[in-house]
């Protein structure tokens, strides 16, 4: 049985101080640098989990499952052919791509997005040609 390719909606910082990496370079990221390199977890949930719990001790017990299945989910279900779908504030477009890589940890990037993927931009669109709540 073949796996279904995904669509994923990305965000590239709350501000988009990540966006030039992801448009520029073709890398799409995830910060969490304070997490290291999440290929050193163990495979599954629980292993994410517990890192997450044991980095940020303040957050609530409901907020440590949301968190670290965010990022396992960056790390193991992310795959090669996917769709990645960038809402970008630098252009107010939509830039719709295809995942081109698996998982690196880059410890020299820039703004402490550490955790990327390569990804080739397919088209960009216009803001418009959504509607809000697709947006």
């Amino acid at each position: 049985m073949s796996r279904e390719q995904l669509i994923w909606g990305i965000h590239e910082g709350r501000h988009g101080e990540a966006e030039e990496l992801a448009l520029d370079k073709g890398r799409i990221s995830i910060g969490w640098h304070a997490m290291g390199d999440l290929s050193k977890l163990g495979p599954d949930r629980e292993s994410f989990k517990n890192a997450v719990a044991k980095t940020f001790p303040e957050y609530k017990a409901g907020a440590v499952p949301v968190q670290a299945g965010q990022l396992y989910r960056f790390v193991h279900e992310m795959q090669p052919g996917d769709l990645v779908v960038l809402p970008a504030k630098r252009d107010r477009r939509i830039h719709i791509g295809r995942v081109d890589g698996h998982y690196e940890y880059v410890a020299d990037a820039p703004n402490g997005y550490r955790n990327q993927r390569n990804v080739i931009w397919l088209v960009d669109l216009p803001r418009t040609t959504f509607t809000q709540g697709a947006l």
